[in-house]
C-alpha cells in the first residue's frame, strides 16, 4: 500500500510542476506547445519520476559507503524532479527539437518546476518516502 501512496504523490508532484509549466507556456505565443505536450508530461513524468525514486531508493552498499542514497525529504524531491526532467530535455537534445544551451536552460527550469512542489510534498510526507527498515517491494 505505501508503493501506491508514493506513486500518487509523485503524481501529485508531477501535476503541481506542469501547472506551472503550464502558466509559463502562456506567457507567450512563442511557448505555445501541442495538446498533447501536458498530458504527456504528466503520464511520463509520474512513471519516469517513480522508477528515479526506486531507483535512488535501492542504491547504497559500497558506492555510499553502506548508507542509503535518498536519506532526506530534500534528496527524496531532487531525485523525483530531476529524473523526468533529465529526460524530458534529452529526448528534445536527440530529437534536435532545440539548440544544445537552449536544452540546458529549459533543464534547469523544467527542474525548478518540479522542484517547487516536489520539496514541499516531500517534506510533508517524509513518513511515506523515506524508509527507516528494509525495502519493501
Amino acid at each position: 500500500m505505501i508503493w501506491v501512496k508514493r506513486i500518487v504523490l509523485i503524481l501529485l508532484i508531477i501535476c503541481l510542476g506542469t501547472i506551472i509549466d503550464y502558466l509559463a507556456h502562456q506567457m507567450d505565443p512563442r511557448f505555445s506547445v501541442p495538446s498533447t505536450y501536458f498530458p504527456h508530461k504528466i503520464l511520463y513524468g509520474t512513471l519516469w519520476g517513480f522508477v528515479g525514486y526506486v531507483v535512488f531508493s535501492a542504491i547504497g552498499g559500497s558506492a555510499f559507503g553502506g548508507k542509503k542514497y535518498l536519506t532526506t525529504y530534500l534528496r527524496v524531491a531532487i531525485v523525483i524532479a530531476a529524473t523526468p526532467a533529465v529526460l524530458l530535455q534529452t529526448m528534445y537534445f536527440i530529437q534536435k527539437h532545440q539548440l544544445p544551451w537552449v536544452v540546458l536552460l529549459f533543464l534547469f527550469l523544467h527542474f525548478l518546476m518540479f522542484l517547487l512542489p516536489g520539496f514541499y510534498v516531500c517534506r510533508k510526507f517524509k513518513n511515506i518516502f523515506l524508509d527507516t527498515g528494509p525495502p519493501v517491494l
